[in-house]
């Protein structure tokens, strides 16, 4: 019965904007697909508007900014609409590049101007666009606060503050571990597999009815993370795994009686100054989507990045804690990195950050679906990146990982 229940919430919010808002009749006029189900509304080309109208197609919780003030981001003097980098063997334009990379947004911030802001598809400056796991750097910041403020001990084992996951995979790890994706869990995720632990939390989260889902399958992370199993062979070794972004959500949770979204506005998003609210998708119990679930506009991703670069501080406040940040910046490289790097780079995972382990120094959050945060200290830049891939993780052709880092490196040579 609350299967039944859930889904027809998630009905209902599909529905909505034939009543608010535009009807299936003047679809097409607003861009509003015409095929949009809760088993499409994740991939291409449908992704293309829904990826900016979350709110529309799953329960959400907002997360307020601060009405009386914001974090002003001025145009520079260089400020450019359109500029040309060599990419994929040739000089392109980046409304061509655009175009190809199913770029949705674009926002480049130099020594705290802007010198790139582009929009393309259904995106606009105020319109928030789904993040996917750029969301777990944020929830690695609020865990970093929270720790300062000794409100949660990171050296302290899962099950002291979630006894409801004292027999799952996570229990005996120390926050630490799991911020670091070394925990033991057997968490699966490989996006072209559906019966992969990721695919069947997005069953259990209210995100597909796809075929698929097990049928009386957990409702809600509440349910489902606690099935996730151990797989002792994984303890200590970075391996990437969404549900560890889930668990630390539900501890940061316990341990404060808040719920994330309200953990997200006080500690990120209103000391920050961001310019709009945000908000996360909720499950059937309420808890938000700690791995994937924050949508937010483009500009104030980029002010997540801002306050990165800026040792986690905005308006002379330290907002983050300035150990916290260089904790992340300062590691010395994984000898065991799973994943391909150029010669001379020495990656890492830390606390729900990508380190890219290059020369510069540089640490990215990234997301399914091509999303993006850079934060380049040597060159004062924040690129931030919204983009609506047809697959989770591109073709590996013409669009993908690898595509993307060799545009942000040639966007980071030609506007350092």
């Amino acid at each position: 019965m609350q299967n039944i229940i859930y889904k027809a919430v998630i009905v209902l919010a599909i529905l909505i904007t034939g009543v608010i808002g535009p009807s299936i009749s003047n679809a097409e006029e607003s861009g509003r697909p015409t095929n949009l189900t809760l088993e499409s509304f994740q991939f291409g080309p449908v992704n293309r508007w829904t990826f900016s109208h979350m709110r529309e197609m799953i329960p959400t919780a907002n997360i307020p900014r601060d009405t009386n003030r914001f974090l002003i981001l001025n145009n520079s003097d260089d400020l450019v609409a359109d500029f040309s980098v060599e990419f994929q063997g040739r000089t392109q334009s980046i409304d061509e590049i655009a175009a190809h990379q199913f770029i949705d947004g674009l926002l480049i911030i130099k020594d705290g101007e802007i010198v790139v802001e582009n929009y393309y598809g259904h995106l606009t400056q105020d319109r928030p666009h789904l993040m996917n796991s750029v969301s777990k750097s944020i929830v690695g910041l609020v865990a970093g606060k929270l720790a300062a403020q000794g409100i949660v001990d990171l050296d302290k084992p899962v099950s002291h503050y979630v006894p409801a996951l004292a027999k799952s995979g996570y229990a005996p790890d120390s926050l630490q571990t799991v911020l670091d994706m070394r925990d033991g869990s057997d968490y699966t995720e490989i996006y072209s597999d559906f019966t992969t632990t990721f695919r069947l939390q997005d069953c259990a989260i209210g995100w597909t009815d796809a075929d698929y889902c097990p049928k009386n399958g957990p409702i809600g992370l509440y349910e489902f993370l606690p099935t996730v199993g151990r797989d002792k062979s994984k303890l200590g070794i970075f391996s990437y795994r969404s549900g560890s972004t889930n668990v630390i959500g539900w501890v940061l949770e316990a341990a404060t009686k808040q719920s994330l979204a309200e953990l997200i506005s006080e500690h990120v998003w209103q000391p920050m100054g961001a310019e709009f609210d945000a908000n996360i998708t909720v499950d059937e119990g309420g808890l938000g989507l700690a791995d994937h679930g924050i949508s937010a506009t483009l500009r104030d991703l980029g002010r997540i990045g801002l306050l990165t670069l800026n040792d986690g501080k905005a308006f002379g406040n330290e907002v983050i804690p300035t150990a916290f940040i260089q904790d992340i910046l300062g590691q010395q490289g994984d000898p065991t990195w799973p994943y391909p790097a150029p010669n001379g780079y020495m990656p890492y995972y830390r606390s729900f950050w990508w380190g890219e382990g290059n020369p510069g120094g540089d640490i990215s959050g990234y997301g399914i679906h091509g999303q993006f945060v850079r934060v380049v200290p040597e060159a004062g830049l924040v690129i931030t990146i919204y983009s609506t891939w047809p697959r989770a993780d591109g073709n590996g052709e013409t669009h993908g990982w690898g595509h993307s880092a060799e545009l942000m490196d040639a966007m980071i040579a030609k506007f350092r």
